[in-house]
């Protein structure tokens, strides 16, 4: 069995924002993409971060913060997880699980080549045991944060 890369399943060619745009223009970007991410990079295309749609509603608005003056860089996360092409699902599942996220940025010759995201590892046809399991670990790790939680009388 032939083994199935991240090449194959993710999103091509996926668009940029400047850390310099507000998060009322990715929030309008992410809609005429109809996209829940951006990946955010400069001129030269380095990636800097990436902006959420879960960023936009627990930074921006659960926090009253003013999207059409909110510069992306004050909100987006700085820690983006990537891989290469050439990575396998089963890894990038695994690299997902690890960190709790449901998107990678794929990285190619230092330029954002595309996005795969959980929903995209789980359509993936081909091996029903690598969904499985990524649905495992991430079900595994929402478990035990939510077995921290106390009752409250």
């Amino acid at each position: 069995m032939q083994e199935i890369k991240v090449i194959d399943i993710m999103r091509h060619g996926p668009r940029i924002i400047s850390p310099e745009k507000t998060v009322m223009d990715a929030a309008r970007l992410m809609k005429e993409l109809d996209s829940g991410v951006l990946p955010v990079g400069t001129h030269s295309e380095k990636i800097v971060g990436i902006i959420t749609d879960r960023d936009i509603t627990l930074r921006v608005t659960a926090e009253g913060k003013d999207a059409s003056t909110t510069l992306i860089s004050e909100v987006m996360t700085k820690e983006v997880q990537t891989c290469d092409g050439n990575t396998s699902v089963e890894d990038a599942a695994e690299q997902m699980s690890e960190h709790n996220i449901r998107r990678l940025v794929v990285i190619t010759k230092n330029r954002a080549a595309g996005i795969v995201t959980l929903a995209e590892l789980l359509r993936n046809q081909g091996n029903w045991r690598i969904s499985d399991k990524v649905l495992h670990n991430l079900l595994g790790v929402r478990r035990s944060h939510h077995a921290k939680v106390e009752k409250c009388d």
